[in-house]
Formats: C-alpha cells, sequence, structure tokens
C-alpha cells in the first residue's frame, strides 16, 4: 500500500498540518490510525513507516542465509555434503517416463524467484525456528512434467533424500505452480546446511514438508508417510496462525508514560496477515498494531506498536493475529506434537515510578 500523490493534492495546507499534529500527539494512534492507513491516507501510511523505522529489535525482513534456521533429523555434523556434479534428480514411480535429470538441467528450466517463509512445526510459541528468505527455483510440476505422464493412481508425490530422510505431499500440492524446487537463496547457490542442490518449497506448510538434499521424486498410489509423521507428527502439517514479540524482552523495566517501542513477526502461511492486535492487560482488551506490506503472499509480516503504561505496576502483554481468511488466532495453548503450537506469546513489563 503506497501513498497516492492525488490524495496530497486534495488536502487543504491546514488539514495536512492538523492530521500531522494529531499523528505526532500520538491522539490518532491505536484505531483511528488504523483505519486511516486501511483507507489508504497517505500521511498515515507515512507515520506508520517511521514507526517501523523507530523500533529497534525488530527483526530484518529478509533473514540471511547464515541466520536462518536449521533443523535436520541428523546429529550436528552429519548432514549431507552432496557433490553437485555427480548428483543426478530420479524421478519414477507411476511415471510413463522415468528420468534422471542432472543439476545443470534443472537450472536450465524456467525459473521463478519469490520471497517465502518457513517455520518448523517444532517452533515453541515465541520461538526462532522461523525465518524468510529469497527463493530461486522451478515449478516443480514442471519438473514432474519431464518424466511424462501421472498415473491418474497417483494420490501423493514422495520425496527421498540424500541423508535418508523421506516426505510427501498431496498430488494438489505438488502440482500447485506455486510448489518451487529451489537452488538458489538470497541470490546465492542453495548452501549446503539448506539443502543443495534442490529442496522443495510448498506453500502453506511446515519446514518439515520442505525437504532438503533431494535425490529422488517418487509418484505413488498410497499414504505414504515420511519421516517425522511415522514418529507422530501431523501428515497434514498446515501452518498454524502466530505471532510473537521480537522487542521487549520480557521483564524489561520502564517508567510510567514511557514510549514503550513493542514489535514482532506474524505468520500464517498461504492464508496471509489480515491484522496484528496487542493487549497489555492479559487479553481484556486489545488494540490494533501496525503491520507492515509483506514481501510476498507466503511471507512473514512485520508488525510494530508504541505503547505508554499510565501507572506503576506488572503488565502482562499479549499479541494476536487475524489470518487473511478473517480466522483470529486461537488463544488455546497446545505443545508442538504433533500439529505445531498454538496459543498467544505472552511478555510482562514492569513499570516503576
Amino acid at each position: 500500500m503506497r501513498p497516492d500523490p492525488k490524495r496530497f493534492d486534495e488536502m487543504t495546507r491546514r488539514q495536512l498540518l492538523r492530521r500531522a499534529a494529531l499523528l505526532a500527539s500520538g491522539a490518532l494512534a491505536g484505531p483511528a490510525l488504523f483505519q486511516l492507513i486501511r483507507a489508504g491516507d497517505p500521511l498515515a501510511i507515512a507515520f506508520a513507516q517511521g514507526l517501523f523505522d523507530r523500533i529497534k529489535g525488530l527483526p530484518p525482513e529478509v533473514t540471511s542465509n547464515k541466520d536462518f534456521y536449521v533443523v535436520s533429523k541428523n546429529p550436528p555434523g552429519f548432514d549431507p555434503v552432496v557433490n553437485g556434479e555427480r548428483w543426478t534428480l530420479e524421478i519414477a514411480g507411476l511415471v510413463s517416463r522415468p528420468v534422471k535429470l542432472a543439476y545443470n538441467s534443472i537450472r536450465a528450466l524456467p525459473s521463478v524467484e519469490r520471497y517465502h517463509t518457513l517455520e518448523c512445526i517444532s517452533n515453541e510459541i515465541g520461538g526462532n525456528l522461523i525465518s524468510n528468505a529469497k527463493w530461486r527455483g522451478v515449478p516443480l510440476r514442471d519438473v514432474l512434467a519431464k518424466a511424462g505422464e501421472l498415473s491418474p493412481k497417483t494420490v501423493r508425490i514422495a520425496f527421498r533424500c540424500a541423508d535418508g530422510y523421506t516426505e510427501a505431499i498431496p498430488l494438489a500440492d505438488a502440482l500447485n505452480p506455486d510448489s518451487l524446487l529451489v537452488y538458489e537463496m538470497n541470490g546465492e547457490r542453495l548452501p549446503d546446511a539448506h539443502g543443495f542442490p534442490v529442496r522443495l518449497l510448498v506453500p502453506g506448510l511446515f519446514g518439515m514438508k520442505n525437504p532438503k538434499w533431494i535425490t529422488k521424486i517418487e509418484a505413488v498410489n498410497y499414504n505414504f508417510l515420511g519421516y517425522w509423521e511415522r514418529s507422530g507428527w501431523s501428515d497434514k502439517a498446515v501452518v498454524q496462525t502466530m505471532s510473537k514479540f521480537a522487542t521487549p524482552r520480557s521483564g524489561t523495566t520502564v517508567r510510567p508514560g514511557d514510549d514503550v517501542e513493542l514489535g514482532g513477526v506474524a505468520y500464517a502461511g498461504d492464508r496471509g496477515i489480515r491484522a496484528v492486535e496487542l493487549s497489555s492487560d492479559d487479553g481484556k482488551t486489545w488494540q490494533p498494531a501496525e503491520i507492515k506490506s509483506p514481501l510476498g503472499k507466503y511471507t512473514w509480516v512485520l508488525w510494530a506498536s508504541v505503547w505508554k503504561p499510565p501507572a506503576a505496576g506488572t503488565y502482562p502483554l499479549r499479541i494476536r493475529a487475524t489470518d487473511g481468511l478473517g480466522r483470529r488466532q486461537t488463544d488455546e495453548d497446545t505443545p508442538t506434537l504433533p500439529h505445531g503450537a498454538t496459543g498467544h506469546h505472552r511478555i510482562v513489563l514492569r513499570v516503576r515510578a
């Protein structure tokens, strides 16, 4: 959402000055500012952008390769390192023409570049097993097409990996044009730790459904269960709507009347984020936070707010998000196993005179 220069022309100098004064004083903070932004008010949009520039401690919108979270089934030091020159990708199973593709053959296919957030299904509420990067790769369905036609009996597409990891997704997800086999991350060759030569990116699913170091893709006619599913984790593994504080830390002490800068991220997979709300009284009342436009339809959003504590005391703060379908994040606390954790992220701030 960008300011429309024509809107500035429609506003008198007096209106601009008055609006700027109200924004600066905080009189239009919270719900009123939120409504102005949704209506496309140029000054309100500019004010919100300034808010994000102001908040210290927000994560970068794009996570660097070295800081992107890493999870695998392997003990530390035992992830595979694949030789790309010798590696081939086998496509087999219920296909009319089984084939093996070299790394350069995949890179030669028409590619797609996009931002995409990944979150581990074992990410706790408020946890750090979530990151966002720009990826380049080829649609999985285009790679599958190299093996001819799929049998009408195909129900799932299974993946086998260099470290023995296995995974499978429904055929509909595999044929989604936005499901990619990626070979670049943030403009660089896909790092070994993130699955070189290729890994999978599927919209809306937790990281376990996005296998790394893929060596074989197989069309099957049965409910193939992957490595983690056989241990009791969800087979669907659809991302839960999440939001969290990145700043400040729980236990931080401030003074009454201070401008307390709050911020973090929210994510709901392929559903997107419609709104983020903040509570300073442990969920009794809520007010909207500002959300930054996402980098893509499969990415997290940054949120930010400034809170003024009215008096000394201990304040339990909560954050919650509403996804793009209008479904509000549940406050029910559940563990990560089997479907991914749910609940509100909470922090406590101490206000001392």
